[in-house]
């Protein structure tokens, strides 16, 4: 009997509280930090772990496995084709710098006031919206010899006879597919960054002209401070 009322006085309580509006919140409070940290580790950190288990083996998609310990990893700064890979990682590192650094500079003349700003916003905005495999027909006829890039070229006095083969030439084809991707995403990064930059408060920039502060000095010495986290965000979102 002893030992029951202590059972019961712990269940009594422990209803009240899951009743109670205090108790409730902080339930959903828990479910919001436990799930997705559950999902993150489930979907990225989970993986990740075999990943690196799986590098020491020496492996296909079905069948056994032969554990080779690091001979992988020696392989992989041995082999040429590897650093071809990250030759062309490096190409889209450095495309992704291009379009932050012309996301930002858009962004920043885009919020003060500008003659037609939100049109142009919504023209460098749209190609983010493009379907990918209609963005890739695209630029494929685009880039096709003879074509549009080529006719634009010839209408400046080049002839159509001396110019590459944008997707065939090695090295130009590369510059083409980054080219590309810095025009569709970099509408995204210009409105986070809009985004960002319109969420500074004023009175800072009121406060700047008064002391005789230009545009740039603004920009330096306000915007990028303020908007420094987006930027990292930006950034590790395009290189990834």
């Amino acid at each position: 009997m002893n030992g029951s009322k202590p059972k019961s006085e712990l269940k009594s309580r422990l209803s009240l509280f899951l009743r109670s509006t205090g108790g409730q919140q902080k339930i959903i409070i828990g479910c919001f930090i436990v799930i997705p940290v559950l999902l993150l580790f489930t979907f990225t950190y989970l993986p990740f772990g075999e990943m690196v288990g799986f590098s020491f083996f020496k492996m296909k998609y079905v069948g056994s496995r032969e554990f080779v310990g690091l001979q992988n990893y020696k392989d992989l700064f041995t082999r040429g084709d590897i650093f071809q890979s990250l030759k062309l990682s490096l190409y889209y590192m450095a495309g992704s710098v291009v379009q932050l650094v012309l996301a930002l500079f858009l962004a920043t003349m885009l919020s003060f006031k500008t003659k037609f700003g939100n049109a142009f916003k919504g023209i460098m905005f749209f190609p983010y919206l493009i379907n990918g495999i209609a963005i890739g027909f695209i630029f494929k006829f685009f880039f096709t010899h003879g074509f549009v890039f080529d006719t634009v070229l010839s209408w400046l006095g080049i002839p159509i006879e001396k110019m590459p083969y944008w997707l065939r030439t090695q090295g130009l084809n590369n510059v083409c597919l980054v080219g590309t991707s810095v025009w569709r995403y970099l509408g995204q990064n210009m409105v986070l960054f809009i985004g960002a930059i319109m969420s500074v408060d004023p009175a800072l920039y009121e406060a700047a002209e008064i002391d005789g502060a230009n545009r740039f000095q603004q920009f330096r010495n306000i915007i990028l401070p303020s908007i420094k986290t987006i930027i990292t965000l930006n950034l590790i979102l395009s290189i990834t």
